[in-house]
């Protein structure tokens, strides 16, 4: 078998591969041996039909077919190989010269994307500055308010609704010809005046209302609001007031500290504790936006020539994982796009660029890591291990080992993540 290897633009490569006669007739005679198991000729047994008998039961394209079935991915996948081609998706098949007679080799072009090359700039010229951890008293002191807010206590009083109150209403929306709305009725619905959890306006109608009286109220959704169907839609309400609730004063020592952690502790140790949980989540957040920042320097210095079916994986793989998000949030997709005013042959098109960012980010990572020569040991993975088991709780802790040590997927993807780590430190400032 002859294979010549010419290189396109890019990233994609035409193989021009002849198949000799004899190559090409003996896949012809595996493909009759398969087609005298499917066709029913009377007085033959299948699996024993002459191919000469098989040839005047089946049409010539049939035949071509079959034989193709075999002939092309066997002698392309020996080709690829032979070349040493890293192909990423299948091939756009050309044939190039057919088999008419016996002696005639079989020739044909197969158009396949590859990885591409790449080249990255100087990397050790990327240092990136890692902003430290820094948490306010008045951050604390609103976390500590918000925790007390989950922990209020509410009594019944005999006026009329104020600000900061809790109402219990029924209510129920109206169009403008008077029809009630679907989903807009709710019985005995809480609701805390000053909140801003209810459609813009509608908090500011209950306000001033007394326990058992009615009243309407005109409201407009807003034109972002989620659900399509009352998006800048004025909608009437009927309310009833059923209760009037103020929240009992509430102060902050031991017997709060003991309500809200459920462990004797003073009030200087509970704030240190929220104080700690704050530094962690900020960490957190400033690690993801430092390594954010890093990948995106190493973009910047990252070149390849990216063939179209590679960003188009890509753009398939960021679009489920788009609907898995939505389906987390409770919508349908089509629901999704309908709000976004968008179908998802938009959202293919407008990812096309991140889809591009995200596979030279993976490529450029990939080149510096085997460049700067670092790597990660088994030992120091399963040292990881150990450490993040020590977080789980005892009866759980056996499920997390093995599912790292024991999970070979798992594994790897600590091990790289690891290896990421070391990647974000070096080019650290």
């Amino acid at each position: 078998m002859d294979v010549k290897v010419k290189k396109l633009p890019k990233s994609e490569v035409e193989l021009t591969i002849t198949v000799p006669y004899e190559t090409y007739r003996r896949w012809e005679e595996k493909a009759f041996e398969a087609l005298g198991k499917e066709v029913k000729v009377d007085g033959f047994r299948q699996g024993s039909i002459p191919e000469d008998v098989i040839r005047k039961h089946v049409k010539p394209e049939g035949i071509k077919q079959a034989t193709l079935d075999f002939v092309l991915p066997q002698t392309y996948s020996a080709a690829v190989k032979e070349k040493e081609v890293q192909v990423i998706d299948q091939p756009k098949i050309d044939i190039v010269k057919d088999v008419e007679k016996e002696g005639d080799d079989f020739v044909y072009k197969a158009t396949a994307p590859v990885m591409p090359e790449i080249t990255v700039g100087n990397y050790s010229k990327i240092k990136v500055k890692k902003e430290e951890a820094k948490v306010e008293k008045e951050s604390v002191d609103n976390t500590i308010k918000m925790i007390m807010e989950r922990q209020a206590e509410w009594k019944d009083v005999d006026r009329k609704v104020e600000n900061g109150d809790r109402a219990e209403v029924d209510f129920e929306g109206f169009d403008k010809e008077g029809k009630p709305l679907p989903n807009t009725a709710s019985k005995n619905h809480p609701v805390i005046i000053g909140s801003k959890s209810m459609v813009p306006g509608f908090e500011d109608g209950i306000k001033g209302m007394a326990k058992d009286e009615e009243k309407e109220i005109e409201v407009s959704f807003p034109k972002d609001y989620h659900s399509a169907p009352m998006q800048g839609k004025k909608v009437k309400f009927k309310i009833k007031c059923n209760r009037v609730e103020e929240k009992a004063e509430q102060k902050l020592d031991d017997a709060m500290v003991e309500k809200i952690t459920g462990q004797k502790q003073s009030v200087d140790e509970f704030k240190k504790l929220v104080e700690n949980d704050l530094k962690v989540e900020i960490e957190r957040k400033n690690q993801q936006e430092h390594e954010n920042k890093v990948v995106m320097e190493i973009i910047k210095i990252t070149k390849a020539e990216l063939p179209e079916a590679m960003i188009d994986r890509e753009v398939e793989g960021m679009l489920e994982e788009q609907k898995a998000r939505v389906k987390q949030q409770g919508l349908e997709w089509d629901q999704y796009l309908t709000h976004i005013k968008k179908s998802e042959e938009d959202f293919m098109k407008e990812h096309r660029k991140t889809a591009e960012d995200r596979i030279l980010a993976r490529l450029g990572v990939q080149h510096i890591l085997k460049d700067a020569k670092i790597e990660t040991s088994d030992e120091e993975v399963n040292a990881k291990i150990d450490e993040m088991a020590a977080n789980y709780p005892e009866d759980q802790k056996k499920m997390a080992l093995d599912h790292y040590k024991n999970d070979q997927k798992a594994f790897q993807y600590l091990k790289n993540n690891i290896a990421a780590d070391k990647l974000f430190a070096m080019l650290t400032k």
